[in-house]
């Protein structure tokens, strides 16, 4: 899984860099401390999975730089990261088509659950950007794909505002195309072909399964499945 992290500040790169390292066994962080150096990652790794762009790079306009990557990187999931707290930038990056918002005083528990719930196939919203009723986001993702991660303690770090029917387990649409071709018996590497996705992102995937359904394995992810009716197995 290959992820680029453009932030200059070397002790926040670092510490983004440790959580990043618990997204998969085999993650390949490439990063870079410019937005010139960041889009010449970009062009020179069109196979990215992920990107984490800071808003406050020295000598850019972080706005722009974000448009520079998504039209590098069209396929690939933008999330920005900022200290700043501001509905309305935060509203401008999701719009523009940044897949999430993280600020910088998320705890790692927050920016993880952010992180993979973009790399499932969400949208991350922090808190701030639901402040102003009058800027409703209205980014690119379809609405049954954009999430918000609470920041109370004591609630599970990502809320899913996905189809779910009337099911209690919260799974998003990629989790389960990714489980339904479990159940059809296929490796992580076969289902990658079929999703059109890299074995290491459906590898998260299925370790979010295992961790919603409280199990042990995809054989037992997919027999709990059947019996709950969660999805078409």
């Amino acid at each position: 899984m290959n992820v680029l992290l453009i932030e200059d500040h070397v002790l926040f790169r670092e510490g983004v860099t440790l959580i990043l390292e618990r997204l998969a066994d085999d993650i390949h962080i490439l990063c870079s401390g410019s937005a010139e150096g960041g889009l010449e990652q970009a062009r020179a790794n069109p196979d990215l999975q992920l990107v984490l762009l800071d808003y406050n790079l020295p000598n850019s306009n972080g706005i722009d730089c974000l448009h520079q990557l998504l039209k590098l990187l069209p396929n690939t999931p933008l999330v920005m990261l900022s200290a700043e707290n501001n509905s309305g930038l935060i509203q401008r990056a999701l719009k523009m088509g940044a897949k999430g918002f993280i600020t910088k005083n998320s705890s790692s528990k927050i920016m993880l659950s952010a992180i993979k719930l973009v790399l499932s196939g969400g949208v991350y919203i922090p808190p701030a950007a639901l402040e102003n009723n009058d800027s409703p986001i209205s980014g690119s993702a379809p609405k049954d794909q954009v999430s918000q991660a609470s920041a109370t303690p004591n609630r599970e770090a990502s809320s899913e505002l996905n189809a779910r029917g009337n099911s209690n387990y919260q799974l998003t649409g990629r989790q389960r195309e990714v489980l339904a071709e479990m159940a059809k018996g296929l490796s992580n590497k076969e289902i990658a072909q079929i999703l059109n996705m890299s074995p290491s992102t459906v590898k998260v995937h299925v370790a979010a399964i295992l961790r919603e359904f409280e199990v042990k394995n995809r054989t037992q992810a997919v027999n709990f499945a059947r019996e709950k009716r969660i999805t078409e197995c």
